[in-house]
């Protein structure tokens, strides 16, 4: 994901005001955000809102904002874990949270205000600010850099108010297809809301007419996903299924909007 970080105090207070602002800063709602810093795509289209803590427990507030190139929304239902990761970088670079030069890490404890949780945020230091370079390799984004390490274990339910939405470890989904003529199909899947809500299926179900991409690594998953728009509509479907089941949405079309 890649987002944009805004101190709460260069914005008006939450409400119509501050949305309006937000969404012209990333040029929505247009499909391609041209006019704007919005990245055109719904991993490229966040927001972090950042101030002092409103709780005893925590060195900031951080407000996870999902941007919509559609149509003029903000969503602040949830929250987002690759965003949350930079959250303590900016907090101590902007002076939120301040560290001495001789420092090599900081835990900064991270208010998430969209549900409440606490996060632990580690971050490595190099004279007195966030380090920037590092060996560490994530899959599917280009380069390394310096670690940040996250605890999310008191996020659990942090939507739903359980970790296991449903109750069950385990469950089939009945997913409708693309179309009227269409036949529905079965997916197994996990259910878990952890920080955010998330549905956990096997990669040979998502990939069952790509067999060769199913054993392929994340990059190439990654790029069938991108290129395939057929599949993606197949996420959408499963995503909007497994939302009604959590409780989140009242219709599985509604998810693309409502969550």
């Amino acid at each position: 994901s890649k987002g944009i970080f805004l101190a709460a105090s260069d914005l008006p207070v939450p409400g119509a005001l501050r949305d309006a602002v937000i969404l012209r800063i990333f040029g929505s709602p247009d499909p391609r955000q041209i006019d704007g810093l919005g990245g055109a795509d719904t991993l490229t289209s966040k927001l972090a809102i950042i101030g002092p803590p409103s709780v005893p427990s925590a060195d900031v507030d951080y407000t996870f904002g999902q941007v919509s190139f559609v149509e003029a929304k903000v969503d602040y239902g949830g929250n987002c874990g690759n965003i949350s990761s930079a959250v303590g970088p900016y907090a101590i670079d902007k002076g939120f949270v301040p560290v001495d030069a001789s420092e090599k890490q900081r835990v900064v404890r991270v208010h998430n205000t969209n549900t409440g949780a606490l996060l632990q945020c580690t971050v490595q230091l190099s004279e007195g600010r966030a380090a920037v370079d590092g060996e560490v390799e994530i899959a599917g984004v280009p380069g390394t850099a310096a670690p940040v390490d996250l605890d999310f274990s008191a996020t659990r339910g942090s939507v739903t108010g359980k970790l296991l939405p449903s109750g069950q470890l385990k469950e089939r989904l009945q997913v409708p297809g693309d179309g009227p003529e269409s036949m529905a199909e079965e997916v197994d899947v996990t259910l878990l809301d952890a920080g955010q809500p998330m549905v956990f299926m096997r990669a040979t179900d998502l990939f069952k007419l790509q067999p060769e991409v199913a054993g392929a690594g994340p990059k190439a998953q990654a790029e069938a996903l991108k290129n395939d728009a057929a599949l993606l509509r197949r996420v959408e479907r499963i995503r909007g299924v497994a939302a009604v089941r959590m409780g989140i949405v009242e219709h599985w079309h509604l998810a693309e909007k409502e969550s």
